[in-house]
Protein backbone atom coordinates (compact mmCIF):
# COMPACT_ATOMS: atom_id res chain seq x y z
CA UNK A 1 0.00 0.00 0.00
CA UNK A 2 1.17 3.58 -0.65
CA UNK A 3 2.40 5.21 1.67
CA UNK A 4 3.06 8.78 1.59
CA UNK A 5 5.92 11.39 4.10
CA UNK A 6 6.37 14.95 4.03
CA UNK A 7 9.55 16.77 5.19
CA UNK A 8 11.86 19.44 4.46
CA UNK A 9 15.29 19.31 3.18
CA UNK A 10 17.13 22.73 3.64
CA UNK A 11 15.11 25.45 6.34
CA UNK A 12 15.30 29.06 6.76
CA UNK A 13 17.40 29.47 10.01
CA UNK A 14 19.08 31.87 11.98
CA UNK A 15 22.29 30.36 10.35
CA UNK A 16 20.61 31.32 6.88
CA UNK A 17 19.90 28.80 4.60
CA UNK A 18 20.63 25.68 5.86
CA UNK A 19 20.76 22.17 3.74
CA UNK A 20 20.45 18.44 4.78
CA UNK A 21 20.06 17.47 1.07
CA UNK A 22 22.81 14.86 0.77
CA UNK A 23 20.47 12.90 3.35
CA UNK A 24 17.66 12.91 0.66
CA UNK A 25 18.51 9.34 -0.84
CA UNK A 26 21.94 6.96 0.41
CA UNK A 27 22.19 5.21 -2.68
CA UNK A 28 20.52 4.25 -5.46
CA UNK A 29 19.12 6.32 -8.73
CA UNK A 30 19.37 9.93 -8.98
CA UNK A 31 18.20 12.56 -11.57
CA UNK A 32 19.20 16.28 -10.43
CA UNK A 33 17.22 18.85 -12.13
CA UNK A 34 18.70 21.89 -13.06
CA UNK A 35 17.20 25.04 -14.60
CA UNK A 36 15.88 28.57 -13.92
CA UNK A 37 12.88 29.65 -11.90
CA UNK A 38 9.38 28.78 -13.71
CA UNK A 39 10.76 26.05 -15.59
CA UNK A 40 8.66 23.02 -14.09
CA UNK A 41 10.97 21.23 -12.10
CA UNK A 42 8.72 20.87 -9.17
CA UNK A 43 5.40 19.90 -11.55
CA UNK A 44 7.71 17.11 -13.36
CA UNK A 45 8.54 15.55 -9.75
CA UNK A 46 4.63 15.95 -8.80
CA UNK A 47 3.47 14.65 -11.77
CA UNK A 48 5.98 11.64 -11.77
CA UNK A 49 5.13 11.01 -8.24
CA UNK A 50 1.84 10.80 -8.93
CA UNK A 51 2.28 7.98 -11.40
CA UNK A 52 4.02 6.41 -8.80
CA UNK A 53 1.53 6.37 -6.17
CA UNK A 54 -0.82 5.05 -8.61
CA UNK A 55 1.40 1.51 -8.95
CA UNK A 56 1.54 1.42 -5.62
CA UNK A 57 4.72 2.88 -4.44
CA UNK A 58 5.56 5.10 -1.89
CA UNK A 59 6.67 8.25 -2.09
CA UNK A 60 8.48 10.84 -0.07
CA UNK A 61 7.88 14.23 -1.11
CA UNK A 62 11.09 17.09 -0.13
CA UNK A 63 9.52 20.08 -0.09
CA UNK A 64 10.91 23.71 -0.59
CA UNK A 65 11.50 26.44 2.05
CA UNK A 66 10.63 29.29 0.17
CA UNK A 67 7.24 27.69 -1.07
CA UNK A 68 5.85 24.78 0.98
CA UNK A 69 3.41 23.95 -1.98
CA UNK A 70 6.62 23.42 -4.20
CA UNK A 71 9.02 20.18 -3.92
CA UNK A 72 13.05 20.04 -4.27
CA UNK A 73 12.87 16.27 -4.69
CA UNK A 74 11.01 13.21 -4.35
CA UNK A 75 12.07 9.07 -3.42
CA UNK A 76 10.72 6.55 -4.42
CA UNK A 77 11.18 4.46 -1.40
CA UNK A 78 11.13 1.12 -2.67
CA UNK A 79 12.83 1.45 -6.30
CA UNK A 80 15.67 3.21 -4.19
CA UNK A 81 14.74 6.05 -6.83
CA UNK A 82 15.32 10.05 -6.23
CA UNK A 83 14.50 12.94 -8.38
CA UNK A 84 16.04 16.49 -6.87
CA UNK A 85 16.26 20.26 -7.46
CA UNK A 86 20.06 20.53 -7.63
CA UNK A 87 20.17 24.89 -7.82
CA UNK A 88 21.15 27.15 -6.03
CA UNK A 89 20.73 27.23 -2.41
CA UNK A 90 20.70 23.42 -2.71
CA UNK A 91 23.60 22.81 -4.78
CA UNK A 92 24.02 19.08 -5.92
CA UNK A 93 26.15 17.46 -8.41
CA UNK A 94 26.54 14.16 -9.32
CA UNK A 95 28.18 11.40 -6.83
CA UNK A 96 28.74 8.92 -9.67
CA UNK A 97 28.32 10.81 -13.29
CA UNK A 98 27.13 8.51 -15.95
CA UNK A 99 26.57 5.59 -13.28
CA UNK A 100 23.65 6.09 -10.73
CA UNK A 101 23.42 10.21 -11.37
CA UNK A 102 22.13 11.85 -13.95
CA UNK A 103 22.01 15.75 -14.55
CA UNK A 104 19.14 16.42 -16.41
CA UNK A 105 19.40 20.32 -18.10
CA UNK A 106 16.07 21.96 -18.44
CA UNK A 107 17.79 25.22 -18.96
CA UNK A 108 18.76 24.31 -22.18
CA UNK A 109 14.55 24.82 -23.06
CA UNK A 110 14.64 28.69 -21.91
CA UNK A 111 14.66 30.96 -24.87
CA UNK A 112 17.64 33.24 -24.28
CA UNK A 113 16.40 35.78 -26.21
CA UNK A 114 12.98 36.17 -25.06
CA UNK A 115 14.34 35.83 -21.57
CA UNK A 116 16.92 38.82 -22.42
CA UNK A 117 13.42 41.24 -22.88
CA UNK A 118 12.84 41.11 -18.84
CA UNK A 119 16.69 41.25 -18.19
CA UNK A 120 15.90 44.49 -15.99
CA UNK A 121 13.10 42.84 -14.61
CA UNK A 122 14.67 39.95 -13.24
CA UNK A 123 17.67 41.80 -11.95
CA UNK A 124 15.97 44.00 -9.89
CA UNK A 125 13.89 40.94 -8.74
CA UNK A 126 16.65 39.39 -7.53
CA UNK A 127 17.95 42.28 -6.00
CA UNK A 128 14.96 42.37 -3.70
CA UNK A 129 14.74 39.02 -3.24
CA UNK A 130 18.25 38.99 -1.88
CA UNK A 131 17.46 41.68 0.92
CA UNK A 132 14.57 40.60 2.06
CA UNK A 133 16.25 36.87 2.63
CA UNK A 134 18.80 39.32 4.32
CA UNK A 135 16.68 40.85 6.84
CA UNK A 136 15.10 37.26 7.17
CA UNK A 137 17.38 35.93 8.84
CA UNK A 138 18.89 39.33 10.44
CA UNK A 139 15.56 38.67 12.55
CA UNK A 140 15.81 34.93 13.10
CA UNK A 141 19.65 35.49 14.70
CA UNK A 142 18.30 38.20 16.82
CA UNK A 143 15.55 35.83 17.58
CA UNK A 144 18.27 32.81 18.38
CA UNK A 145 19.70 35.29 20.63
CA UNK A 146 16.01 36.01 22.76
CA UNK A 147 16.06 32.24 22.99
CA UNK A 148 19.61 32.19 24.23
CA UNK A 149 18.47 34.05 27.66
CA UNK A 150 15.67 31.86 27.25
CA UNK A 151 17.27 28.57 27.56
CA UNK A 152 20.28 29.95 29.93
CA UNK A 153 17.91 31.32 32.41
CA UNK A 154 15.48 27.80 32.26
CA UNK A 155 18.06 25.71 32.41
CA UNK A 156 19.74 26.95 35.63
CA UNK A 157 16.40 26.13 37.49
CA UNK A 158 16.65 21.83 36.28
CA UNK A 159 17.14 19.31 38.50
CA UNK A 160 19.62 17.13 36.84
CA UNK A 161 19.89 14.23 38.70
CA UNK A 162 16.65 13.20 38.05
CA UNK A 163 16.67 14.44 34.48
CA UNK A 164 19.59 12.25 33.63
CA UNK A 165 17.79 9.52 35.58
CA UNK A 166 15.04 9.86 33.41
CA UNK A 167 17.03 9.08 30.16
CA UNK A 168 18.66 6.23 31.84
CA UNK A 169 15.43 4.30 32.30
CA UNK A 170 14.16 5.31 28.80
CA UNK A 171 16.92 3.46 27.33
CA UNK A 172 16.24 0.68 28.70
CA UNK A 173 12.58 1.20 28.16
CA UNK A 174 13.08 1.64 24.63
CA UNK A 175 15.82 -0.45 23.56
CA UNK A 176 15.92 -3.43 26.24
CA UNK A 177 18.97 -5.24 26.20
CA UNK A 178 19.49 -5.18 22.55
CA UNK A 179 23.62 -4.99 22.15
CA UNK A 180 25.70 -3.77 19.25
CA UNK A 181 25.70 -5.79 15.95
CA UNK A 182 26.55 -3.25 13.41
CA UNK A 183 26.50 1.03 13.81
CA UNK A 184 23.22 2.31 12.81
CA UNK A 185 23.14 4.92 10.57
CA UNK A 186 21.48 8.20 10.97
CA UNK A 187 19.47 10.81 8.32
CA UNK A 188 18.98 14.12 9.07
CA UNK A 189 15.62 16.16 7.90
CA UNK A 190 13.54 19.07 9.05
CA UNK A 191 9.84 18.55 9.62
CA UNK A 192 8.89 21.50 10.36
CA UNK A 193 10.30 25.06 8.37
CA UNK A 194 9.56 28.24 8.43
CA UNK A 195 7.75 28.96 4.90
CA UNK A 196 6.59 32.23 3.24
CA UNK A 197 3.17 30.83 4.51
CA UNK A 198 4.12 30.60 7.89
CA UNK A 199 5.45 27.39 10.17
CA UNK A 200 4.68 24.58 8.26
CA UNK A 201 4.43 21.33 10.05
CA UNK A 202 4.40 18.19 8.20
CA UNK A 203 5.06 15.76 11.41
CA UNK A 204 1.59 13.58 11.19
CA UNK A 205 3.11 12.30 7.90
CA UNK A 206 5.92 10.69 9.69
CA UNK A 207 4.08 9.47 12.92
CA UNK A 208 0.39 8.06 11.64
CA UNK A 209 1.76 4.41 12.42
CA UNK A 210 4.23 5.17 15.05
CA UNK A 211 4.22 4.31 18.66
CA UNK A 212 4.92 7.93 19.97
CA UNK A 213 6.39 9.26 23.05
CA UNK A 214 5.72 13.18 23.30
CA UNK A 215 8.23 15.34 25.17
CA UNK A 216 6.64 18.40 26.57
CA UNK A 217 8.88 20.76 27.33
CA UNK A 218 9.66 24.20 27.91
CA UNK A 219 13.08 25.83 25.97
CA UNK A 220 15.91 24.95 27.56
CA UNK A 221 14.84 22.26 29.58
CA UNK A 222 16.57 19.19 27.89
CA UNK A 223 14.27 18.26 25.22
CA UNK A 224 16.73 18.03 22.51
CA UNK A 225 19.40 16.39 25.07
CA UNK A 226 17.11 13.97 25.79
CA UNK A 227 16.48 13.30 21.98
CA UNK A 228 20.27 13.22 20.77
CA UNK A 229 21.18 11.00 23.48
CA UNK A 230 18.21 8.47 22.77
CA UNK A 231 19.09 8.61 19.24
CA UNK A 232 22.85 8.34 19.28
CA UNK A 233 22.00 5.21 21.84
CA UNK A 234 19.89 3.83 18.92
CA UNK A 235 22.42 4.05 16.59
CA UNK A 236 24.77 2.54 18.52
CA UNK A 237 22.75 -0.60 19.39
CA UNK A 238 22.35 -1.29 15.68
CA UNK A 239 19.06 1.25 14.83
CA UNK A 240 19.11 3.51 11.60
CA UNK A 241 17.42 6.65 13.31
CA UNK A 242 15.56 9.44 11.53
CA UNK A 243 16.64 12.89 13.24
CA UNK A 244 14.27 15.48 12.42
CA UNK A 245 15.23 19.21 13.53
CA UNK A 246 14.48 22.32 14.68
CA UNK A 247 13.00 24.88 12.21
CA UNK A 248 15.19 28.17 13.97
CA UNK A 249 18.36 26.62 15.01
CA UNK A 250 19.14 23.51 13.23
CA UNK A 251 21.90 21.61 15.27
CA UNK A 252 18.61 21.13 18.12
CA UNK A 253 16.55 18.04 17.59
CA UNK A 254 12.40 17.95 18.06
CA UNK A 255 11.62 14.83 16.68
CA UNK A 256 13.40 11.25 16.27
CA UNK A 257 12.03 8.04 14.45
CA UNK A 258 13.35 4.88 14.75
CA UNK A 259 11.87 2.78 11.44
CA UNK A 260 12.79 -0.91 12.60
CA UNK A 261 10.68 -0.35 16.29
CA UNK A 262 7.73 1.96 14.78
CA UNK A 263 8.80 4.23 17.77
CA UNK A 264 9.26 8.27 17.96
CA UNK A 265 9.98 10.43 20.12
CA UNK A 266 8.28 13.54 19.46
CA UNK A 267 8.15 17.28 20.96
CA UNK A 268 5.97 18.21 18.32
CA UNK A 269 1.93 19.53 18.49
CA UNK A 270 0.91 16.61 16.36
CA UNK A 271 2.22 14.36 18.84
CA UNK A 272 0.87 16.38 21.66
CA UNK A 273 -2.67 14.69 21.09
CA UNK A 274 -1.51 11.54 19.67
CA UNK A 275 0.71 9.59 21.53
CA UNK A 276 1.35 6.30 23.70
CA UNK A 277 3.33 8.33 26.56
CA UNK A 278 3.38 11.52 27.44
CA UNK A 279 7.39 12.37 29.08
CA UNK A 280 6.86 15.85 31.05
CA UNK A 281 10.04 17.24 31.51
CA UNK A 282 8.85 20.50 32.83
CA UNK A 283 8.48 18.20 36.15
CA UNK A 284 12.46 18.64 36.41
CA UNK A 285 12.03 22.54 36.38
CA UNK A 286 12.46 23.51 40.80
CA UNK A 287 10.11 26.82 39.73
CA UNK A 288 8.06 28.75 37.20
CA UNK A 289 10.59 30.71 35.80
CA UNK A 290 8.56 31.68 32.25
CA UNK A 291 9.24 34.83 31.75
CA UNK A 292 6.20 36.13 29.02
CA UNK A 293 8.31 39.51 28.12
CA UNK A 294 10.87 37.40 26.88
CA UNK A 295 8.53 35.07 24.98
CA UNK A 296 6.63 38.40 23.52
CA UNK A 297 10.10 39.17 21.72
CA UNK A 298 11.03 36.30 20.71
CA UNK A 299 8.02 35.73 18.96
CA UNK A 300 7.71 39.38 17.63
CA UNK A 301 11.14 38.83 16.05
CA UNK A 302 10.23 35.46 14.63
CA UNK A 303 6.72 37.05 12.96
CA UNK A 304 9.09 39.94 11.55
CA UNK A 305 11.38 36.85 10.17
CA UNK A 306 8.34 35.58 8.68
CA UNK A 307 6.91 38.96 6.85
CA UNK A 308 10.18 39.55 4.82
CA UNK A 309 10.00 35.88 3.60
CA UNK A 310 6.83 36.02 2.40
CA UNK A 311 8.37 39.47 0.86
CA UNK A 312 10.90 37.13 -1.08
CA UNK A 313 8.23 34.69 -2.09
CA UNK A 314 6.64 37.39 -4.36
CA UNK A 315 9.89 38.91 -5.70
CA UNK A 316 10.35 35.21 -6.73
CA UNK A 317 7.12 34.76 -8.08
CA UNK A 318 7.79 37.65 -10.27
CA UNK A 319 11.07 35.84 -10.99
CA UNK A 320 8.93 32.84 -12.20
CA UNK A 321 6.52 34.75 -14.24
CA UNK A 322 9.50 36.47 -16.24
CA UNK A 323 10.73 33.20 -17.05
CA UNK A 324 7.85 30.86 -17.80
CA UNK A 325 6.90 32.47 -20.94
CA UNK A 326 10.31 31.76 -22.41
CA UNK A 327 10.46 28.09 -21.91
CA UNK A 328 9.56 25.38 -24.07
CA UNK A 329 7.43 23.33 -22.11
CA UNK A 330 7.04 20.48 -24.84
CA UNK A 331 10.92 20.05 -24.52
CA UNK A 332 10.33 19.63 -20.38
CA UNK A 333 7.24 17.33 -21.02
CA UNK A 334 9.56 15.26 -23.44
CA UNK A 335 12.24 14.70 -20.25
CA UNK A 336 9.36 13.79 -17.88
CA UNK A 337 8.02 11.41 -20.08
CA UNK A 338 12.02 10.20 -20.49
CA UNK A 339 12.84 10.04 -16.74
CA UNK A 340 9.21 7.86 -16.29
CA UNK A 341 10.36 5.47 -18.45
CA UNK A 342 13.77 4.98 -16.69
CA UNK A 343 12.25 4.52 -13.69
CA UNK A 344 9.68 2.03 -15.27
CA UNK A 345 11.95 -0.16 -15.87
CA UNK A 346 13.08 -0.73 -11.98
CA UNK A 347 9.45 -1.44 -11.07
Amino acid sequence: MSEIKRVFPGGNTFEGFFSYHKYIIDEGRTFILKGGPGSGKSSLMKNIANKMLKYGLSIEYHHCSSDKSSVDGIVVKELKVAIIDGTAPHIIDPKFPGLEDEIVDLGKYIDRKKLFNKKEEILEAKENNRKAYRKTYSYFRAAKEILGEIVDENSEKVDFMAFNKLIYNLKEEIYGTKRIDIIGRERHLFNRCFTPSGLADYTDTLLGDKKVYYIKSEYGVGKSTLLNMISKEGILRGYDVEIYHEPLIPEKINTIIIPELKLALSAANFAKDNNYKEIDLNEFLREDIKKEEDYNIFNSLIDRGLYNLSQAKKNHDILENAYHPTIDFNGIEKEKERIEKEIMKLV
